[in-house]
């Protein structure tokens, strides 16, 4: 007795599902960046120079997909702005995200900002004013950090 061709249809969608998602995943990059530094916000003057207005201290958190047909960036930050004697002017948290597919050339983006009056960023020394950036970072800070941007983020 012969099968109608609808019958096996189901099969045929289920075989298309894991035929595109065994593409989608083979060859995938992974890459997370977690930052803490300072350095120094410019201010382009009347003249056309640009001069140093302050610093920003900056905890922040990317994480990087890349495969053969996308890619994925999720950006959090959190900027503390600074004047040149020092005082805290405001903070600033943000959250980018982007993915595009290189098949269709869709592009999915979204950023959400908030500013708050406290500073916020940690792991900085106080007084630092200069560039500065913390280059070996343990997987303790790493998670501190991480934890302590995505609490701000959540409230975005």
């Amino acid at each position: 007795m012969k099968r109608p061709i609808a019958s096996l249809a189901p099969l045929g969608l289920l075989l298309a599902v894991l035929l595109v998602l065994s593409a989608c995943g083979s060859g995938t990059k992974h890459a997370e960046h977690v930052e803490v530094f300072v350095a120094e916000t410019l201010e382009q003057n009347e003249a056309g120079f640009y001069e140093t207005t302050g610093f920003k201290k900056v905890n922040a958190v990317t994480t990087i997909e890349e495969g053969k047909n996308h890619v994925k960036t999720d950006t959090k930050t959190i900027e503390d702005y600074y004047d040149t004697a020092g005082r805290h002017m405001k903070t600033e948290i943000a959250h980018s995200y982007l993915h595009k597919s290189h098949v269709t050339l869709a592009e999915d983006k979204d950023q959400r900002t908030a500013t708050l009056e406290e500073p916020a960023a940690i792991l900085i020394p106080d007084g630092e004013t200069g560039p500065f950036k913390m280059n070996k970072m343990t997987e303790t800070e790493k998670t501190k950090v991480r934890e302590h941007v995505q609490s701000f983020i959540d409230k975005l």
